[in-house]
């Protein structure tokens, strides 16, 4: 289209030429008037072709530029959606991590209570004179229940009607203690022999004779708990002890 213009732009410059050149030479001032008509004509022409020219250039310009700013939106939407993605994803973490929080405090509090039940216990325990012994149950009778501890002589317990038993977290009777069960037996020593108080059995407890933990351990080679009696109390023989 460009080609085209400039052709016949050129065509008609060449012709105003020679006709100015006709004109010019002429002696009618009317043909010297036309003539100068049409060079005046002629370079709004060639004006114009320059204004068409550059409105063609800018046309190019701005259709660059259109483009640019598409590919900058598209962009920016891009970044935008990434963005919020992100902040998603950060806040699913921090819920996440409160929730951490919250199980933390929850089993920590509930590890802290059984620590005071515990030592809630053992206080009553060593106020009353009683005594803490684990181990497994070796055998066990209407009146007498024996515990291998982890370590030491195994250790007889007498039964009586006040001696209360639980089986897995629940109230039952003696004769249903099964052999190779794991025991806690918190008893009072005294001359005849130690009386069971108290005797709470895990029958999920393997009969391996591994005891009942760290925490239940016994004195060695005496069979009793590390549990002693209170200050003013008179020492007495490791209770329970077979030879």
């Amino acid at each position: 289209m460009r080609a085209v213009s400039y052709a016949v732009a050129c065509t008609a410059l060449l012709l105003g030429c020679a006709s100015r050149q006709q004109a010019s030479e002429s002696p009618n001032p009317a043909t010297r008037e036309v003539a100068s008509a049409q060079a005046q004509s002629q370079e709004a022409l060639k004006r114009a072709q320059a204004a068409q020219d550059a409105a063609a250039e800018q046309a190019k310009r701005a259709a660059a530029a259109e483009t640019q700013v598409r590919e900058d939106q598209a962009k920016l939407e891009q970044d935008q959606m990434k963005l919020r993605q992100e902040q998603l994803k950060a806040q699913q973490l921090q819920a996440s991590a409160q929730q951490e929080t919250a199980r933390a405090t929850q089993e920590t509090q509930r590890h802290q209570r059984a620590a005071e039940r515990g030592l809630v216990q053992q206080t009553e325990r060593s106020v009353r004179g009683q005594q803490l012994a684990a181990g497994v149950v070796t055998q066990v009778r209407s009146d007498e229940i024996v515990l291998q501890p982890r370590a030491g002589d195994v250790m007889r317990f007498k039964l009586n009607d006040r001696t209360q038993v639980q089986i897995d977290g629940r109230v039952a009777a003696a004769d249903q203690i099964r052999e190779g069960a794991e025991a806690r037996v918190v008893y009072e020593p005294s001359a005849n022999g130690p009386t069971a108080v108290t005797v709470a059995v895990n029958p999920s407890g393997a009969a391996s004779g591994a005891g009942m933990g760290s925490g239940d351990q016994t004195a060695p080679g005496t069979g009793s708990s590390t549990e002693g009696a209170p200050p003013h109390a008179p020492a007495s023989p490791p209770p329970g002890t077979t030879k």
